[in-house]
């Protein structure tokens, strides 16, 4: 079985890349990531969540 591989449209036009273990992006766009870098990788996007104010606080208690 050969390695998936896809194109990335750059600014320099499209760049052929290669995944070298079991990541792979689908085609609407959503990463799943092999059981070697799935930990590290959450843990990277985890951290950055914040940073990049991806979310807000919902308080959800009810008085």
């Amino acid at each position: 079985m050969s390695a998936p591989s896809y194109a990335k449209l750059t600014v320099e036009g499209a760049k052929k890349t290669r995944w070298i273990c079991g990541c792979f992006v689908t085609v609407d766009d959503f990463f799943k990531f092999c059981p070697e870098h799935n930990d590290a990788l959450k843990r990277a996007i985890e951290s950055q969540i914040d940073e990049l104010d991806m979310t807000i606080v919902v308080d959800d208690k009810k008085s």
